[in-house]
């Protein structure tokens, strides 16, 4: 069977290095894969982080959105997590599912997982070709 003119548009195995060169442990789909202005990271984060992420408060000029879910795959609404997400300096509190949109422009970080109870499905969709970030 000849192959579909279709298949292109489906990216399977979606891993790759983050801007800084680092692996990405979950999924990564760029936009040199996908083919559209756009990037897709998720992971599931399992322990907590108290201290925060390394990545100081800084802006894009792209605008991104954030989700944060529950892992339970039978219930998605099943969150049992504290996350701080800092939006001009000021503290987010998350402990539910969640959608954060992050304007361009707007100074955002670090992301705490303060407390991680049971798994959270963090996914982020960040819609540029590229990623830039002035801190």
């Amino acid at each position: 069977m000849a192959e579909s003119k279709y298949r292109k548009y489906i990216l399977e195995t979606p891993k790759g290095k983050l801007h800084t060169g680092e692996i990405f442990e979950g999924f990564l789909a760029s936009p040199d894969k996908l083919g559209v202005d756009c990037q897709i990271l998720y992971s599931v984060i399992t322990e907590a982080d108290p201290e925060g992420d390394e990545r100081a408060p800084h802006v894009h000029d792209f605008p991104h959105v954030m989700c944060f879910f529950g892992s339970n795959p039978k219930d998605k609404y099943d969150f049992d997590a504290d996350i701080v997400f800092y939006m001009e300096g000021e503290p987010q509190i998350i402990n539910k599912p969640s959608i954060v949109t992050v304007p361009a422009g707007l100074s955002h970080c670090p992301l705490v997982f303060k407390r991680v109870g049971k798994p959270v499905t963090w996914v982020e969709v960040m819609l540029t070709s590229h990623y830039d970030r002035e801190e």
